[in-house]
């Protein structure tokens, strides 16, 4: 009996480890109020072309269509979709070492964690194109043990265009989310 109760403990523990809340980051910023004019391209090829990053492009399409945007090749918006995967216990910084920003500090390893975390991020800006301004741009991130780049999708993309077409900010707005799914 005692047996069973510590086998059933050691193996919900191992289980546990896999599967728990997600948080997402999320920083979405509207520079200025939605365009009537709806109509988008994406950018041109990217330098470094993978799977995930074609499937990124393809579901922020997806997800401006179903916001009533229109994909078009002579669209005055342009939409510019970046996505990284990169070890989550290395910092990043931007600018020069007296004004250097913080874009995200490096992640602790939690207790008994079996492997090591991997932040997936997604950043979708839109610019006027004729007018040559940034219109929007949202970015979301995740820390991951086991689950893929491919598995976050879904929920990067929602995160990161949660704040389009809302009234527009002086600067950015960040929030957490939390789901469930594999860590």
């Amino acid at each position: 009996m005692i047996r069973t109760v510590s086998w059933i403990l050691a193996s919900a523990l191992a289980v546990s480890g896999c599967a728990g809340p997600i948080q997402t980051r999320v920083q979405t910023h509207q520079l200025v109020a939605p365009s009537e004019q709806k109509t988008f391209t994406t950018s041109p090829v990217d330098a470094v072309a993978n799977r995930d990053l074609v499937d990124a492009r393809d579901l922020v399409t997806q997800s401006l269509e179903r916001r009533g945007y229109i994909s078009s090749s002579n669209a005055s918006i342009l939409v510019h979709v970046a996505l990284a995967d990169r070890p989550a216990d290395i910092a990043v910084e931007a600018g020069t070492d007296k004004a250097a920003q913080s874009i995200t500090p490096a992640k602790k390893q939690k207790r008994f964690q079996s492997c090591k975390d991997r932040e997936h991020r997604l950043t979708v800006s839109l610019f006027d194109q004729v007018r040559g301004r940034k219109l929007y741009s949202g970015s979301a991130a995740e820390y991951h043990c086991k689950g893929t780049i491919a598995q976050s999708l879904p929920h990067l993309i929602d995160s990161a265009l949660s704040g389009l077409d809302k009234e527009p900010t002086a600067g950015p707005r960040s929030s957490v989310r939390t789901r469930q799914g594999i860590e």
